[in-house]
């Protein structure tokens, strides 16, 4: 395990340490040149998703777009609901039968208004119990996915921000509604993977974040303030706005694929793998890395190689990583992942990673002793570190609201397995959120993390413990580990 105490080594220098960088001519030049103009962007992401979503005015095409698809919506709803009506539904159950016809309505507005809202389908399917069961469970029954970016689009990309290209095979090894991944070869013959951006779909976000900003309060009917992990349909909106910042620069793909590379070579984890990205061939809108093949984890049927082993990388490059380094996978998907002959994973792609300063380290790690420890003054503590208690903030009253809730009942936490710790980790932030408390952006987007995390080792490793199993490991660490973060926050001040 690398040592804690190197919060004050830059990417590039643990670059220049790495065997595996070494591998790639280039790479450690590469990172050292990005590091200074894109790795410190990566802090002000979250900053850049509030302004983001803001109320404001929306490209015509987009509104065009999306008053189509509730057009759309209402004629069909207006024929499936016919049963209901005639089996006097409405009168019979009003609230979920409301409840329903609007989640409905939701998952078809995703489903009609393009490759944008595709993508927020795909991170509430993949967040497991973080949002209702009823929304996850008609999300998956749709599998919102735009039509893949057809071969002549990805080769004319390609030629226009890092040279040309011949696809390998026309079809995506893997897609999101972002970006999508091909076999390729290069213009002097060598084989690779090719990362290309859906064109348009930076603008697309960036304009539907400030339609949905405007349309908080009926958002706020679909995803209420006791779901979402407490977020409330502002703080979703911010969310997806900060995940889809980062996914749509291939450039901060570019530098997460080789922090996430480190976090598992200094670590000793060898169950999943990490091509290397290609310093020559590098754009915002392409990325190219050494050629990895394999079955995309969503379509594989067989037995990982060694899958305890496989959740123990999985929890070293997000939660533990998140406390170690202050930086982890914040999308952990089955979208991002192939399984390659023989059975070891390969991180194909990231999405996004978090960044947290030391303070939030710090808080991060306060929060998760206080919750696993059943201290409820340890919760509220984290929140003030982290800067989002209003100063206002009854503190006495809050903590005997979280002692009295009996979700976060230590016994309930440690016996419950998974549906224990998320229970109270969502407990904990809905109640706070009835004190005005918003978990910053990065400290939510964590959250996500934990719950898609769960979801993808269930998956991975359906015997293995889940994610709890994976937690053990890191909680005699927790107090060596807050106190590194808090030197660190006291160097850097």
């Amino acid at each position: 395990m690398a040592d804690d105490a190197e919060h004050t080594t830059t990417l590039a220098d643990r670059a220049a340490a790495s065997a595996w960088v070494a591998a790639e001519p280039g790479l450690a030049e590469a990172v050292d040149d990005l590091e200074s103009p894109f790795g410190r962007t990566r802090f002000t992401l979250a900053d850049e998703a509030v302004a983001a979503a803001t109320p404001g005015v929306v490209a015509p095409d987009r509104l065009v777009r999306h008053a189509a698809a509730a057009g759309t919506s209402r004629v069909l709803r207006t024929f499936t609901r016919l049963g209901d009506l005639a089996n006097l539904t409405p009168l019979r159950d009003p609230q979920g039968w409301a409840m329903e016809a609007a989640i409905e309505a939701f998952a078809d507005q995703l489903a009609l208004s393009g490759p944008a809202s595709a993508e927020v389908a795909r991170v509430i399917e993949g967040s497991g119990s973080l949002f209702p069961r009823v929304l996850v469970d008609e999300l998956r029954s749709r599998h919102i996915r735009p039509l893949p970016v057809d071969a002549d689009t990805v080769e004319w990309v390609a030629a226009r921000s890092i040279g040309e290209v011949r696809l390998a095979d026309t079809g995506p090894l893997l897609a999101t509604p972002t970006s999508q991944l091909h076999a390729v070869d290069l213009a002097d013959g060598r084989p690779a993977n090719l990362r290309v951006r859906r064109p348009g779909i930076a603008r697309q976000l960036r304009a539907d974040a400030r339609f949905s900003a405007s349309l908080a309060t009926a958002l706020g009917r679909i995803l209420p303030d006791s779901a979402g992990l407490g977020m409330g349909p502002i703080g979703f909106v911010e969310l997806i706005t900060r995940c889809g910042l980062e996914a749509t620069d291939l450039r901060f793909e570019f530098l997460n694929l080789v922090e996430l590379a480190l976090v598992l070579e200094e670590g000793g984890h060898e169950a999943i793998t990490v091509p290397h990205p290609t310093p020559a061939h590098l754009s915002e809108r392409a990325l190219v890395t050494e050629r990895v093949l394999g079955v995309p984890l969503a379509q594989f049927g067989g037995d990982l190689a060694d899958p305890a082993a496989t959740v123990a990388a999985l929890s070293a490059i997000t939660l533990e990583s998140a406390l170690v380094h202050g930086v982890f996978w914040a999308d952990p998907s089955p979208d991002h992942l192939l399984v390659a002959p023989g059975g070891r994973l390969v991180l194909a792609g990231v999405g996004a990673c978090g960044h947290f300063t030391h303070n939030m380290r710090r808080a991060g790690i306060v929060f998760l002793r206080s919750v696993l420890g059943g201290d409820p003054a340890g919760q509220v503590e984290a929140m003030q570190i982290a800067g989002a208690a209003p100063a206002e903030l009854d503190v006495d009253a809050l903590i005997a609201e979280l002692t009295a809730s009996e979700a976060l009942d230590v016994s309930r936490i440690m016996f419950g397995g998974e549906d224990g710790l998320l229970g109270a980790l969502g407990e904990t932030v809905r109640i706070m959120l009835t004190y005005d408390i918003k978990p910053p952006v990065e400290v939510a987007l964590l959250l996500r993390t934990v719950f898609a995390l769960g979801a993808l080792v269930e998956q991975v490793h359906p015997d293995g413990g889940g994610l709890m199993a994976a937690l053990m490991g890191l909680l005699p660490r927790l107090p060596d580990l807050l106190a590194d973060a808090t030197q660190a926050e006291a160097d850097e001040a």
